[in-house]
């Protein structure tokens, strides 16, 4: 028998032993509860890597969804899941019908009969289960590797994944691979071997995942054009200018072959775009349409693109607009500009339901919600009917974690062991507010070697986190799970999406 590389491997084939010199014993209390710790651990390890694998699955999702190069992707990592599924359920199925044939689990959680010997070997040799079981095991691992097209990478991950079936050492008496794995064992040492399984599916579609999403890189070619319309605003007041850029999106703004358009009428084109203003003269929609020549100059042949676009034009009256956004944000200072026009500052009365408010002096406002909801802001006052606005409280979005700036992808192991802990960052926000890191869930898939897991309080590295990082070596995979963070206006943390890193 050769001697594996793999620890896990050695740990399989240890059981394997263990396991044949029990047909020759009598089975003790304690081993059979070393088979069901056994068990339960491989059960633990599976879940860990169930949720690394969603975790990459989604990424790949997001992706697909940006750039539609990477959709066959996606399309490999849905087969792939289908063809796991498929053999966990069979193997789930085995094991449901083991435990039946067993008398069920009893108020400890373990089957009435766990010394049965009888029924495993009814089940997985007389019947032929377990020649099925390893013809599914054989022809998943041929499907699951036929989706990788690379031949190299096929190759490496044929000899890296752990599902395959161990051979029957030299000696077995010509038993098959189900006489020797199953035959005369309790039904508590079948089940591990059952759960090991599982486990190894797990861990097999987390590596071809794996692979799948680090091919989902690379430079995005801009070969489509759509005309933009670009209006600083949608709404006027009659007699006022209505100005709007229109532009030719994906294209170069030193584009010297573009002919603009608005209602037959041509604009001037300066670096690869033309202003539009217009004047309205009635209150009501106003509706234009823009038309685009882009004239190809290798060949010379012309694309036409055209768009309609519109606006509202209207007369003068009290308007309420937030400052930073149309929305206000529980927990912060919103800053809010309320003005009447042909009203007197001095004699605007506001009221608001939902939100405190306070005045700053002039049209100047600041609202303060405490949770999300519905904010009601009255305006009266100089003779104007009292007129309501309602504003949707919404909280603080979501942050994104960053690592030493980064958001995930690849990092030298130095840098990685650098880094002191994970930090939210509130990208595109408008307001100055900090959230901070409740906690998180760190792991680390070594290349070579078991899965290990550190539940950190706060952003900052603690202890057992910091011993994983400082472990970081090329070929790892860490990931960060499982975030929750606190933002202002929360009253309990949230969970935002984590970070995966391969460390190079």
């Amino acid at each position: 028998m050769s001697i594996p590389k793999e620890p896990r491997q050695l740990l399989i084939n240890l059981m394997y032993i263990v396991l044949t010199a029990l047909l020759a014993l009598n089975v003790s209390a304690e081993i059979l509860q070393a088979f069901f710790s056994i068990d339960r651990s491989l059960g633990d390890s599976s879940q860990a890597v169930q949720h690394s694998n969603e975790q990459m699955l989604e990424a790949i999702r997001q992706e697909a969804e940006a750039y539609p190069q990477f959709a066959p992707y996606l399309d490999k990592a849905g087969k792939l899941r289908e063809l796991t599924t498929a053999l966990q359920g069979s193997l789930q199925q085995l094991r449901s019908e083991l435990i039946e044939a067993a008398g069920g689990l009893g108020a400890d959680g373990q089957p009435l009969r766990k010394i049965d010997k009888d029924i495993p070997t009814r089940l997985l040799v007389n019947e032929g289960r377990g020649d099925a079981l390893q013809e599914n095991l054989r022809l998943t691992r041929q499907h699951i590797l036929e989706l990788v097209d690379d031949e190299a990478q096929r190759q490496r991950l044929a000899a890296s994944i752990p599902l395959k079936i161990p051979k029957a050492p030299q000696g077995a008496d010509h038993k098959n691979w189900a006489m020797h794995t199953f035959q005369q064992m309790p039904v508590a040492a079948v089940l591990p071997i059952l759960r090991k399984f599982e486990n190894d599916i797990e861990v097999s579609e987390g590596a071809v995942l794996n692979y799948f999403l680090s091919q989902t890189g690379g430079e995005i070619v801009l070969d489509a054009y759509e005309p933009v319309i670009s209006a600083e605003q949608s709404y006027v007041i009659r007699g006022e200018t209505f100005r709007s850029e229109i532009f030719l999106g994906a294209y170069s703004s030193t584009a010297d072959n573009i002919r603009v358009m608005v209602d037959g009428q041509p604009l001037k084109v300066e670096q690869g775009k033309a202003i539009f203003t217009t004047r309205p003269t009635r209150a009501g929609s106003q509706q234009h349409t823009a038309e685009i020549e882009l004239k190809d100059p290798v060949s010379g042949a012309v694309q036409r693109f055209e768009k309609t676009f519109s606006f509202e034009a209207g007369d003068r009256s009290v308007a309420v607009s937030a400052d930073k956004m149309n929305v206000l944000y529980a927990g912060l200072d919103n800053p809010i500009t309320i003005s009447a026009a042909g009203v007197p500052s001095g004699q605007v009365r506001v009221n608001a339901e939902g939100a405190a408010l306070s005045h700053l002096g002039g049209s100047r406002y600041m609202a303060h919600p405490d949770r999300p909801g519905t904010a009601r802001i009255t305006v009266s006052g100089g003779g104007l009917a009292p007129t309501t606005f309602d504003y949707r409280i919404k909280k603080v979005p979501d942050p994104v974690i960053e690592l030493g700036g980064k958001r995930g992808g690849r990092m030298e192991a130095a840098t990685f062991r650098a880094q002191l802990g994970i930090i939210p960052v509130l990208e595109g926000f408008d307001f100055d507010a900090r959230c901070a890191v409740a906690s998180f869930e760190l792991v680390r898939v070594p290349r070579g070697g078991d899965i290990q897991v550190a539940n950190n309080n706060g952003g900052r590295y603690e202890a057992e986190a910091q011993r994983i990082v400082r472990n970081a070596t090329r070929g790892d995979v860490y990931y960060f799970n499982e975030v929750r963070v606190k933002c202002p206006g929360d009253s309990h943390s949230r969970e935002i999406n984590g970070m995966i890193f391969n460390i190079k």
